[in-house]
């Protein structure tokens, strides 16, 4: 009775008003894509928030990409031009052809359906994600993509397309809204119509910043992490994320503890989750700092009627269910489920910190503002955000309190993967064992290895199956090695039919 008297105490005009204040505030910087100005600005709002806040050790993690830089598009059809975006790391060049509409653009959507020279016309998928959507769209012969949408108003949803690491994708992609988009596939199931879509773009250095700041303390630290990149204002994807963030910091630091806190807002993340790899890799790997449990923010609150989900390892449920927060959020699943039901990935910044083995949670509601122009404060229902703003501080401090054993063990949904590299005359050989959950040797495992330099630039990837012992070996191109002046990492993963391990190893 006590706990919930503080909850209810807690989530109040007070809580709503902080909350509400750095909604705005983002909201006036606009957006906040990284390598842009807005990008700098979030970061240096964030640096002087988190010392503010009362955390230690606040400081900038800078990582370098590629951005995606739009010189041109266009898309016509129906007799006209149609209103779109070019959807980041799309490919270049024209396409002229017919348009064939693939619902979601899920493998069972194709049956019947050949799209091959042509262009492939798919709606968005809370669940499927548009990447996904993509590289299903080239493996069957599409040309090109048109991505419809399904916000309100006929607005465009932006998004990237392609892994921004290999560079710019084979076909050009859109995105079109919904009333737009609805005429295309109504005609494109009558008599049917040709299109044509051009893009034009390139790739140019730049830079990202992570945000980060520590609390003291003993043992494995707990790691609580939001994005601060947006898609135009991107008020709930992601201030909501930030904006909870900030007050459990603020918590945090005014209150007794057990455990370190590690407290990070990533960058990068709508780009390709650059801002969690960069801290996994330069963090966890390199520095091998102890992380006990993860909670990822990730649109913890948007709309009053939106969907409400969070996704977690088995370890953590307990902490959760105790503190009411599958009440809080109905869609309430084991993390596993989320690369099944999203294309083989977990869209936000924990997939690797997920696939290292670190336990942990992260929310994600849906709304029909996503990525577009009229995600602002006002979609925000607040008395839900500061309902849930509340909760996660309790879970932060029964996660504080749990025993450093009980979080220890690896959740058994994810495998185990063991590799190591030697010198060879051709290169450097690499050497791997893919094990299942349950010890099993992982026989005729996909097995997938890359290359990255410059952090996020790759320079070499290739495709395995494990053998009859879960083993694979291949050798990277000494050429391959030696390109880009530093942040080398080779990462490696193993799964059934996605990622359900991954391991990187520094190079430099």
């Amino acid at each position: 009775m006590k706990a919930a008297v503080i909850e209810i105490a807690s989530a109040g005009p007070a809580l709503e008003a902080r909350l509400s204040r750095t909604l705005h505030d983002l909201a006036a910087i606009g957006e906040k894509r990284a390598g842009t100005a807005g990008g700098a600005a979030s970061a240096a709002y964030l640096l002087d928030r988190f010392r503010a806040a009362g955390l230690e050790d606040v400081h900038p993690g800078t990582f370098r990409f590629r951005a995606f830089a739009l010189r041109h598009s266009s898309l016509r059809a129906l007799r006209r031009e149609i209103g779109h975006q070019a959807l980041a790391y799309c490919g270049v060049g024209a396409a002229e052809a017919p348009l064939v509409h693939v619902g979601s653009g899920e493998p069972a959507d194709y049956d019947g359906r050949d799209v091959a020279g042509r262009i492939a016309v798919v709606e968005r998928n809370v669940t499927f994600h548009r990447s996904a959507q993509y590289r299903e769209a080239v493996e069957r012969g599409a040309v090109a993509l048109v991505h419809v949408s399904h916000a309100p108003d006929n607005l465009v949803q932006m998004g990237t397309i392609a892994d921004p690491e290999d560079g710019l994708g084979p076909i050009p992609a859109v995105s079109v809204g919904e009333r737009d988009g609805r005429e295309l596939i109504a005609a494109a199931r009558g008599s049917g119509i040709h299109g044509s879509i051009s893009v034009d773009a390139q790739l140019e250095p730049a830079s990202g910043s992570n945000v980060i700041g520590h609390l003291p303390g003993d043992g494995p630290s707990l790691l609580i992490g939001a994005h601060h990149d947006s898609w135009h204002v991107g008020s709930t994807d992601n201030g909501t994320g930030i904006a909870v963030l900030l007050e459990l910091a603020e918590q945090l630091s005014r209150a007794p503890r057990r455990r370190g806190v590690v407290v990070v807002a990533y960058d990068g993340e709508e780009l390709g989750l650059f801002g969690g790899y960069d801290f996994l890799r330069k963090h966890v790997v390199e520095r091998r700092e102890r992380i006990a449990a993860f909670i990822n923010l990730e649109i913890p609150g948007a709309g009053a009627d939106d969907i409400r989900a969070v996704a977690h390892t088995s370890g953590v449920e307990p902490t959760l269910r105790a503190t009411a927060l599958d009440e809080l959020y109905p869609v309430f699943v084991g993390m596993e489920m989320v690369p099944a039901m999203f294309g083989g990935v977990v869209p936000t910044d924990i997939q690797g910190i997920y696939r290292w083995g670190i336990p942990g949670a992260s929310t994600a509601c849906d709304t029909p503002w996503y990525h577009t122009t009229g995600d602002t404060p006002d979609k925000v229902h607040l008395p839900f955000l500061a309902q849930a703003a509340a909760r996660w501080r309790r879970a932060a401090a029964m996660l504080d309190a749990f025993p450093d054993e009980a979080l220890a063990g690896r959740d058994p949904h994810l495998w185990a993967l063991a590799a190591v590299t030697s010198e060879a005359p051709a290169g450097l050989h690499l050497e791997v064992r893919a094990t299942r959950g349950d010890g099993t040797p992982a026989a005729g495992a996909r097995v997938e290895a890359w290359l990255d330099v410059d952090d996020f630039t790759r320079v070499f990837r290739a495709n395995l199956r494990a053998d009859v012992v879960g083993g694979a070996s291949l050798t990277i191109p000494r050429e391959a090695l030696y390109r880009g002046a530093s942040g080398r990492y080779l990462h490696v993963t193993a799964g059934e039919s996605w990622p359900l391990v991954e391991r990187i190893l520094p190079l430099d």
